[in-house]
């Protein structure tokens, strides 16, 4: 089993620097081509995929009590309830309330992450979600250490707290990344299929480069 499992973790690892090469909101913020209006964007997005992931986390937890999954997935819930502070703070700094981001609709490319925690909600198996929530995690980060930098290097900078945030995210928490295997050794030891792990893995990447690259698109606010 062990095997089986360093063999899953190795086969569903994403290519974290193909991601962020290719991230078009880096690329623009690199080149001054974008952002306060679109780090706002990132910043709404965020917000609303905050409340789509601690759902998530704990529905996760309630249909797989055993341990180690249910530690695991609320742990990762009090991750995001603990990041929603400093993303406040950097919305505040953008001139915007948390009243006025909740009430604002994210753009299309960035509503399908809430759709794909929802699926994991319902339908994942713990190493199916494990799985899927590390290569998130990995690639997230990999993408928010080359914007802090973008953003840090630009001409025109962004608020401190704006920028304390994606600071946040420069490396994924071992504890998340390490801890997805044994997570993912209970639901291979319980029947679930490295096919489906690895489908539902496959997902992520194209979700999250949509995400990204929605903060580049003008949308109105609170269009619905």
């Amino acid at each position: 089993m062990a095997h089986d499992v360093d063999f899953l973790l190795k086969a569903t690892t994403p290519d974290t620097a193909a991601h962020v090469h290719a991230n078009r909101l880096v690329a623009a913020v690199a080149a001054g081509e974008a952002g306060a209006a679109e780090v706002a964007r990132v910043v709404v997005g965020e917000y609303h995929a905050h409340t789509a992931e601690v759902a998530a986390f704990a529905t996760l937890a309630a249909r797989h009590p055993q341990r180690p999954v249910a530690d695991y997935f609320l742990d990762l819930a009090r991750l995001v309830l603990d990041c929603e502070p400093p993303l406040l703070a950097g919305a505040s700094a953008l001139g915007r309330s948390e009243d006025e981001i909740r009430g604002e609709r994210p753009p299309a490319g960035m509503r399908a992450f809430g759709s794909l925690m929802g699926w994991l909600a319902m339908r994942a198996g713990p190493a199916e979600a494990a799985c899927a929530i590390r290569a998130d995690l990995l690639l997230w980060c990999g993408v928010c250490s080359a914007l802090t930098d973008a953003l840090r290097a630009s001409d025109s900078p962004l608020p401190e707290p704006v920028t304390d945030y994606f600071e946040l995210f420069r490396s994924a928490p071992d504890r998340f990344v390490d801890g997805a295997r044994e997570v993912a050794a209970f639901g291979l030891a319980h029947g679930e299929s490295p096919a489906m792990v690895e489908y539902a893995v496959a997902q992520v990447e194209p979700v999250l480069a949509g995400f990204w690259s929605a903060a580049l698109e003008p949308t109105a606010r609170g269009s619905r």
